[in-house]
C-alpha cells in the first residue's frame, strides 16, 4: 500500500496545472492509465479561447459561451473562466509559453464557430494541445512529483463515507492501493464508447463509472458534443479537421459542391457546433457524402500540419482542396458533479477537466473553451488543496462484503456496445432506440450491483463493465431529459424554449 497527500487520476492538462499548484506544499502522485502521451490533450488540435485583443472583452466571451451553451452554463462559473482566463494565459506567456504570432509580433488570433470575436490563440498552427502539455510537463518533472504509468484504475476506496484514496492495476497485473489525504478525478471524457470520436480510444467514462460506484452525484450526462469534422476516408474515421479550418476560410459543400450552412444559421459555417454537426449528419444518413472545402486557405499543409499528415495517411488527395468529413463524438459536457474549487458530493474527492460536471459549458461546449477550462479550474483546484489543511489521519478503511469474490458477472462485448451506443447515442435520439439499449444492457449486471470484488478481474473486463455502466447512465439521462436542447437532439419530442432548465442528476 502507497500513501501520498494528494493523489491525481489522470494525466490530461487538467491533471498537470492541478499537480503543478498542489505540489508547491504538498506530496503529489500522478497515476496514468496509459504513458504521459495519452488521453486527448495531447491530440487537440483547436487552441485556447481568452479575450487578448483590445477591441474583445471577457464579458463579450461569457456571452458567447452561454449562447452556445443554450444559457444552461451556470453564469458564475463562465464568468470565473472568462476573466480569470486572459489573466492566468498571460502569466503563463510571461513564463515562456508561446503562442502563434503575425509578422508584427502581435498573437494571431483565430476565430471558431459561434465566437464573436478573434480571440483563440494557437500553438504551431493546429498543434496548440501537443505543445502546451510538452511545456507544462517540463514544468512538472522539475517539481518532487511521483508519476506512475500504466496504471488502470479499478475504484475509489471510501472509508467512513469519505474518500480515502484509489485502487489500480499496475503494468505486471498487480493491485496498488494509494491512499490520500485527497483524492482528484481528471480521468478525461466517453469519446471511447463510440465507433466515431476524436477522442484517445481508451476513454470510456472509467471516472463516471467509478464516482458512481462511490456514491457520487453526476449530472448533465445526455450532454455530449459531437464534432462537425472528423476527416473519414477509405471508409472509417481517420482525426480530426479543426473547426480552426472554418474560422480561416474553410467551407462545408455538397458532393455537387453546394454551400450547405449558407442558409441554415446566421453564422453560416462558424454556427454552434451542435447546428453544424445535425446538418451534417442529415446528408450522411441520405448517403451522401460532405466536403470541407480548402481552397481559401494559403499554404494549407504549413499552416495546418497535423491536419495535413492525417489526410494523407487517410490518402486524401490534398491537391483536390476538399477533405471528406462526417460527425463524431467530441466532448462530454455532462460528469461528476462539482463545485467552482472540483468539490465533490464526497468528502475529499475532487473533480477537474472532462470528468468534471461543473456545467460551464451548459448544453454545448464553445469551440475552444475545454483547454482554457483545463488551465482556469485545474489550477483553481490546485490553489485550494495547497492551501487545505489535510487531514492529520485517515479513516480506516471501508470493507466490502463480497458475496462471490471470484466470480466475474456476465459483461458485454465492448465493440457491442460501442455499436449500440453510436446507434442510439448518436447526434439525434429517441425513446424507442434509447429504451432498446437499456433494455439490452438491462440482461448485464445492475448499476448498483456491488457483490463482485473488481481488483481480482482482468483490465477487459473492468473497461467492459465501466463501458455497461456508463452507457446506462447516458441512455437514462437521454430518456429523461424530454425536450431537445443544445447537444441533446430528440426527434420525438419538442425544443426547449425557456431560459432555464432543471438538470438531470444521478445519484
Amino acid at each position: 500500500m502507497l500513501k501520498t497527500d494528494i493523489l491525481i487520476i489522470g494525466a490530461g492538462l487538467a491533471a498537470i496545472m492541478t499537480a503543478l499548484k498542489a505540489s508547491e506544499r504538498y506530496k503529489v502522485t500522478l497515476v496514468i492509465k496509459g504513458s504521459r502521451k495519452s488521453g486527448n490533450s495531447w491530440r487537440a488540435q483547436g487552441g485556447i479561447a481568452a479575450a487578448l485583443s483590445s477591441v474583445d472583452h471577457p464579458e463579450l466571451h461569457y456571452q458567447d459561451t452561454m449562447k452556445a451553451g443554450c444559457d444552461q452554463n451556470d453564469p458564475e462559473l463562465v464568468k470565473i473562466l472568462v476573466h480569470e482566463g486572459p489573466k492566468r494565459l498571460k502569466h503563463w506567456m510571461e513564463k515562456g509559453l508561446a503562442f502563434d504570432t503575425k509578422e508584427d509580433g502581435t498573437l494571431a488570433l483565430g476565430r471558431e464557430g459561434a465566437h464573436s470575436q478573434r480571440r483563440i490563440v494557437h500553438n504551431d498552427g493546429d498543434q496548440t494541445g501537443k505543445v502546451c502539455m510538452e511545456y507544462f510537463w517540463k514544468l512538472l518533472e522539475k517539481r518532487d512529483v511521483t508519476i506512475l504509468e500504466n496504471h488502470q484504475a479499478i475504484d475509489l476506496v471510501i472509508g467512513a463515507h469519505e474518500c480515502v484514496g484509489a485502487t489500480f492495476h499496475g503494468p505486471n497485473g498487480q493491485v496498488v492501493t494509494i491512499r490520500a489525504s485527497a483524492t482528484v478525478l481528471a480521468t478525461g471524457g466517453i469519446g471511447g464508447l463510440f465507433e466515431a470520436t476524436t477522442n484517445d480510444p481508451t476513454l470510456v467514462g472509467d471516472g463516471l463509472a467509478m464516482a458512481l460506484r462511490a456514491g457520487a452525484t453526476l449530472r448533465d450526462l445526455e450532454f455530449i458534443q459531437f464534432h462537425p469534422t472528423l476527416i473519414y476516408s477509405q471508409s472509417k474515421v481517420i482525426g480530426l479537421a479543426s473547426e480552426a479550418l472554418r474560422g480561416e476560410g474553410a467551407f462545408l459543400v455538397s458532393e455537387a459542391g453546394q454551400l450547405i450552412m449558407e442558409s441554415v444559421h446566421p453564422l453560416g459555417d462558424l454556427a454552434p457546433r451542435d447546428v453544424v454537426a445535425r446538418v451534417i449528419q442529415g446528408y450522411v444518413h441520405r448517403g451522401e457524402q460532405v466536403f470541407l472545402d480548402t481552397s481559401m486557405i494559403h499554404k494549407f499543409e504549413k499552416r495546418f500540419p497535423q491536419i495535413a499528415a492525417l489526410c494523407k495517411k487517410g490518402k486524401v488527395d490534398l491537391s483536390q482542396k476538399r477533405i471528406p468529413i462526417r460527425p463524431g463524438a467530441h466532448f462530454h459536457m455532462g460528469g461528476v458533479e462539482t463545485d467552482e474549487f472540483g468539490k465533490t458530493s464526497i468528502p475529499h474527492l475532487y473533480a477537474v477537466g472532462e470528468v468534471a460536471g461543473n456545467n460551464v459549458h451548459g448544453a454545448n461546449r464553445l469551440a475552444s473553451n475545454s483547454l482554457l477550462e483545463a488551465i482556469v479550474f485545474g489550477e483553481r483546484l490546485g490553489e485550494y488543496l495547497a492551501n487545505l489543511a489535510l487531514r492529520p489521519k485517515l479513516p480506516t478503511l471501508f470493507s466490502v462484503n463480497h458475496k462471490e469474490q471470484k466470480v466475474t458477472p456476465k459483461l458485454p462485448n465492448v465493440n457491442e456496445v460501442k455499436k449500440r451506443v453510436s446507434h442510439a447515442l448518436n447526434i439525434t435520439r429517441n425513446e424507442a432506440d434509447l429504451k432498446e439499449l437499456l433494455h439490452w444492457l438491462s440482461q448485464y449486471e445492475p448499476l448498483s450491483e456491488k457483490k463482485y470484488n473488481r481488483t481480482l478481474w482482468s483490465r477487459k473486463k473492468i473497461t467492459s463493465d465501466n463501458m455497461r455502466i456508463v452507457a446506462s447512465l447516458l441512455a437514462t439521462a437521454a430518456l429523461d431529459r424530454k425536450v431537445s436542447c443544445g447537444a441533446h437532439e430528440r426527434s420525438d419530442t419538442g425544443k426547449l424554449h425557456v431560459v432555464r432548465d432543471v438538470q438531470t442528476v444521478i445519484s
